[in-house]
Order: C-alpha cells, then sequence, then structure tokens
C-alpha cells in the first residue's frame, strides 16, 4: 500500500483521533471510548466521542508541557519522539490512576482498564484539568520506564 494512500484511508477509519493511541498499541492501557482497527501490517485507534477526544488532547498536551523538564528538553514544538511519547501517554495516566486510588500507589504499573473513566473521575474529582496536581502526576512519567533496550 503506498504511503499517501495509507494515510489517506488511516484518516478516514480515524475522523476522531485517539491521542493515547502510543499508549493504546503497545497494550499499556484499555479506553472503553476508543475504536481499533487494523490496516494494512499496523493498527490504530480512533475515539467514538469528540467531546471526550478534546478532553483528552488538552490533558495530553498539558503533561507534555509538565514534562519538558523530565525529558531533558527545552521546549515542546512538535510531536515527540516514539518512546517519549509513550513515556508522557503512559506515565501520566498512571499518575492519574495514582490520583484516585491509593492502592495503586504500591503497584509498579496499575491496570489502565478506562482512559475516559479516569479523566473524568480524576476532573471530578479536582474541579478541571487545570487544577489536576501535576507535580504528583509528573513522577509517574518519571518513573516509567518501556521496554529495555535490546542488547547485542
Amino acid at each position: 500500500m503506498e504511503e499517501d494512500e495509507y494515510k489517506s484511508t488511516y484518516n478516514e477509519l480515524a475522523s476522531v483521533r485517539c491521542v493515547f493511541e502510543k499508549a493504546l498499541t503497545n497494550h499499556r492501557a484499555k479506553c472503553r471510548l476508543s475504536r481499533h482497527f487494523c490496516l494494512a501490517d499496523r493498527e490504530g485507534y480512533s475515539c467514538k466521542d469528540i467531546e471526550s477526544s478534546l478532553k483528552c488532547s488538552e490533558l495530553l498536551q498539558k503533561l507534555r508541557k509538565k514534562s519538558v523538564f523530565v525529558l531533558k528538553l527545552h521546549d515542546i514544538d512538535g510531536p515527540l519522539p516514539h518512546n517519549m511519547e509513550i513515556r508522557v501517554q503512559v506515565g501520566g495516566v498512571i499518575g492519574l490512576v495514582k490520583l484516585i486510588d491509593a492502592e495503586a500507589e504500591d503497584q509498579e504499573a496499575p491496570l489502565i482498564d478506562d482512559i475516559n473513566g479516569i479523566v473524568n473521575e480524576v476532573v471530578g474529582r479536582f474541579g478541571s484539568l487545570d487544577d489536576l496536581p501535576y507535580g504528583e502526576i509528573i513522577q509517574s512519567v518519571v518513573q516509567f520506564q518501556g521496554r529495555c533496550r535490546r542488547q547485542r
């Protein structure tokens, strides 16, 4: 499949993008509003609800901005490299889980079974995305380790 054709078909299937797609495709999280699809030899996710997608997008932008120091960057003016993006997405959601579940604090990788549900619960508890304790959330971004490098 030609790359332009692939991108066109992908955009049709994912008219409302899931911004936490990298966390989902790496099997680190699930979301009840995500719709999984396979295209050629790749997979992707779209969101079933545009309002939820916008809320997740706003949250992810805030997580990226607050993670600049942790990622040893000066600023983020475009997409992050793949591994950094996974670290922000998964670590950020783990941080949200730890805010609402005291038992998750003891777990290295708590279960993330519904990103949308977690975001809604945290917003309900703290009032808005602006009021979240990002200092606590970013600690999970710091602690999150993706796959280990292969030994040659």
